[in-house]
């Protein structure tokens, strides 16, 4: 019997590695190579736009799981600090750091040792947090000055003398700037009125403006000490603006204010503010302004991904029915502001001076360093009774460890409008008085009263006033008495309540 054959199998033949010569001669007769489809439809794209859809025929990109604010709204459960207690509460407005910064008015001995404990936090490392002074050599010197008797509470006169551009600059010490503020104010307030409380009597709710304003309410509430809140504060505005691997990222952030009327809609077909609560009606006639902005802002992002050039804007901030915040690579800003111009339906207002492109997927890159640098602080869990702090960014109650909460104004949309329209109008016990804290609140003010008028007739009346800007002037008076040559006066600690 043959045996089977056996099979050999055969290797194919390696081809013979190019000479140099062979190399360069290939190299310099091959024809340029053919641009990428993704970079023809871009230059496409930027010579011959598309003309934008018209809002009215398409479907609302946004969600209750997104930005559509009056659906998500109308879910919301209601607000309670005390169950049975039906007295009207205060509400505090505290200034973030897209607020005008101002020095208060007058000083107390209370206010002045906040400035100085605010000071030396700065100029000192913490290890624990991770919190290190490199950029804060020009300050080092303040806190001796001349003979040993300097301005141990330099920080109170930061923006004396300094634009809005050159605080900006430096919104690293802007920011501790801000925070230090509201908690001087609050306790030149408390040690005028001899409470027991930093906050006001009769304070039910907290709402911050941003990180900043919501660590100033985490510092006024005492789950948070003041020097481990004006170092995240500086550590915050001190963030990367883009990865390592972007360093030449640009970015920009421009306040829009929505129109009322715009050409797609003739006057019967208005944008109409009315109470979020009430019954819907026709959807495409009462389609808000909002709402358009944010869809036309959905409809650039899926160009954007298709393109796949890195560029990328958010509507970041919505401060009210009609006004937002647009952040992003400052060429998709430029462009998506080129959009709602043409449509009419939003206008520019300001370009503000950010450090980082907050509260957009362009801040992804600095969450994990950031989130462990939280995660090494020491909060304070709420107590029964104690205000309610609102998160601006679920417009929930921040109950448990706030670590979470202020993570996520690096990636997730601001929304103030609802944080506010949620205080006013779901609470229990209700609210009858808004405090704007200082004059860097005054702009959140007028922007509540505007939206406090849109409620329907016959609601209880809600008042906004300042908190801390009508100070006493024999308090200035007595701050300015102090001798140069006088020791100030010891910081007294705030720590957090534990």
């Amino acid at each position: 019997m043959r045996p089977p054959a056996t099979i050999t199998r055969l290797r194919p033949r390696q081809p013979t590695p190019p000479t140099a010569l062979q190399l360069a001669t290939t190299t310099s007769l091959a024809p340029p190579p053919a641009p990428s489809r993704q970079t023809q439809t871009r230059s496409f794209s930027r010579l011959f736009p598309p003309t934008p859809v018209d809002p009215r025929r398409r479907a609302a990109s946004t969600s209750a799981s997104n930005t559509d604010w009056l659906a998500w709204l109308k879910k919301a459960g209601p607000l309670s600090v005390l169950s049975g207690d039906e007295t009207p509460r205060r509400a505090l407005i505290l200034p973030g750091l897209g607020s005008y910064p101002h020095t208060p008015q007058a000083a107390t001995p209370s206010s002045i040792a906040v400035w100085e404990q605010a000071s030396e936090a700065l100029l000192n490392p913490d290890a624990t947090i991770g919190y290190w002074t490199e950029g804060m050599e020009e300050f080092a010197g303040m806190l001796q000055g001349g003979g040993g008797h300097g301005m141990r509470g330099w920080l109170r006169g930061w923006v004396e003398g300094r634009s809005l551009d050159e605080l900006m600059a430096r919104a690293d010490v802007t920011a501790a700037f801000i925070l230090s503020s509201s908690i001087a104010i609050l306790a030149s307030e408390q040690e005028r009125s001899g409470s027991s409380s930093l906050l006001p009597r009769g304070t039910g709710y907290l709402a911050g403006h941003g990180f900043v304003g919501t660590l100033t309410a985490l510092v006024a509430s005492g789950r948070l000490d003041l020097t481990t809140g004006v170092r995240l504060a500086r550590m915050y505005a001190s963030l990367p603006a883009a990865p390592a691997s972007l360093p030449n990222q640009r970015h920009s952030t421009t306040v829009l204010s929505a129109r009322h009327y715009h050409s797609l809609s003739s006057p019967s077909q208005s944008v109409p503010f009315e109470d979020p609560f009430g019954e819907w009606g026709d959807v495409q006639r009462r389609k808000r302004a909002m709402q358009l902005i944010l869809d036309e802002v959905h409809a650039l992002q899926h160009e954007w991904e298709v393109e796949g050039q890195g560029d990328w804007a958010e509507a970041a901030v919505i401060n009210s029915s009609k006004v937002l915040s647009v952040t992003g690579t400052s060429m998709a800003v430029e462009q998506l502001i080129d959009r709602l111009q043409s449509l009419t339906l939003a206008n520019p207002v300001m370009e503000v001076k950010m450090p980082c492109p907050y509260h957009t997927r362009l801040m992804l890159h600095a969450v994990p360093k950031f989130a462990d640098t939280l995660q090494r602080c020491i909060f304070s869990h709420a107590k029964e009774g104690d205000p309610v702090i609102l998160d601006p960014i679920t417009t929930r109650n921040i109950c448990g460890s706030p670590e979470g909460a202020l993570l996520s104004h690096l990636t997730n949309q601001l929304r103030w409008h609802k944080t506010l329209t949620r205080i006013y109008s779901q609470p229990s016990p209700p609210v009858d008085q808004f405090l704007t804290v200082g004059r860097g609140a005054k702009g959140l003010g007028v922007m509540l009263r505007g939206e406090l008028k849109k409620r329907p007739a016959g609601a209880p009346a809600i008042s906004v006033d300042e908190y801390g800007v009508q100070e006493a002037q024999r308090a200035e008076e007595g701050a300015s008495s102090r001798s140069a040559n006088t020791r100030p006066v010891r910081p007294v600690r705030i720590p957090a309540r534990l």
